[in-house]
């Protein structure tokens, strides 16, 4: 699914339904408002009118898992739910085309890990049009919008989340889509795209990393998030480096991760931004307990980016003091500055 981008018009007739509660099918009869409008006719009533109600709204409870009217099951792990194929082929060109060309009554939902309430809750907007996001189910909507090709559904995601973006979302966001990437690979794609969007832009990287170390999430930093951190194209990847720092400090077991962290920063950049972080993060290497390789690579690096320090001089001499602690083991010589 192509990933379309928010207008205006999305924006105004899309959200109008988020927050929304459904009324019973009693209530909301009564309550409907009935309009109507004219157009030209040739016959010689002269005019034609059209009545319409302004929402078709009734209970979806009422009808799913209904046999009398599910004719389409979504399977859900070991259970099934039954739907009506007429109304999910309403909203998904994807379902539409499975159940005319393939003659499909059956679709297993279980790649979404959702347990079968929150599959429910799912499909009601389709059956009454009126759908409540909010930041705890986003991702899950996003999810089955994506992979089974609910349009309206998709565009009011991306509504909200471009309305709502902030710090404490973007990290949930992150956590939830990396997880997605095992069975819903579109839904990853989209939510690593919106996230890098926000992360690159302004002050956002600084802000979010900020909000993890502020609200104690480091600890729960996964590596495949801390990989993409680093790879987002930011001017604030000091403060990824930061928080690196401190995430590696927090377990010693994300060690092996470094050399792959060498690949992401630029620390002739990183150097000129923040002198002392840079030079604890080098300490840090060098002085653990990490390989001989990662070691030297460090070392090499260190000398590298204090070449256009005021200080080298000072510097270089601090680190190659500590570089003979440790030239025994690394059995091989350090580029010079």
């Amino acid at each position: 699914m192509d990933l379309p981008s928010p207008t205006k018009q999305v924006a105004e007739t899309s959200t109008s339904s988020v927050g929304s509660t459904p009324h019973s099918s009693n209530n909301s009869a009564s309550r409907s408002v009935v309009r109507s409008s004219s157009s030209a006719s040739s016959t010689t009533s002269g005019q034609d009118k059209y009545f319409y109600r302004d929402k078709l709204v009734f209970d979806p409870d009422v009808y799913i898992n209904n046999p009398s009217y599910s004719d389409f099951l979504f399977k859900v792990g070991a259970s099934e739910i039954g739907l009506s194929g007429i109304v999910l082929a309403a909203n998904s060109s994807f379902i539409h085309y499975k159940i005319h060309s393939e003659n499909c009554k059956r679709l297993d939902v279980s790649t979404l890990d959702l347990d079968i309430d929150q599959v429910k809750d799912m499909v009601r907007p389709l059956y009454n049009g009126r759908l409540s996001l909010n930041s705890r189910n986003l991702l899950h909507f996003l999810m089955f919008s994506t992979l089974f090709e609910f349009q309206w559904i998709f565009d009011c995601c991306l509504v909200y989340f471009t309305e709502h973006i902030n710090p404490e979302l973007v990290f949930d966001f992150l956590e939830l889509g990396l997880r997605s990437q095992n069975h819903c690979m579109d839904s990853y794609k989209v939510v690593m795209g919106l996230c890098s969007k926000y992360l690159e832009e302004g002050n956002n990287m600084h802000l979010t990393c900020n909000h993890i170390k502020e609200s104690n999430k480091v600890k729960k930093l996964s590596r495949d998030l801390v990989e993409f951190l680093c790879s987002v194209n930011t001017h604030n990847m000091i403060d990824v480096l930061s928080l690196v720092l401190l995430w590696l400090k927090l377990d010693p077991k994300n060690m092996d991760l470094v050399p792959n962290l060498l690949d992401s920063f630029d620390f002739a950049d990183v150097f000129k931004q923040n002198e002392e972080l840079a030079e604890t993060f080098f300490t840090h290497i060098i002085s653990g307990d990490y390989s001989a390789e990662v070691r030297m690579r460090i070392m090499n690096l260190s000398f590298q980016s204090c070449k256009n320090s005021k200080s080298s001089k000072n510097r270089a001499g601090f680190r190659m003091s500590r570089l003979k602690s440790v030239k025994k083991d690394l059995g091989t010589d350090v580029d010079q500055p």
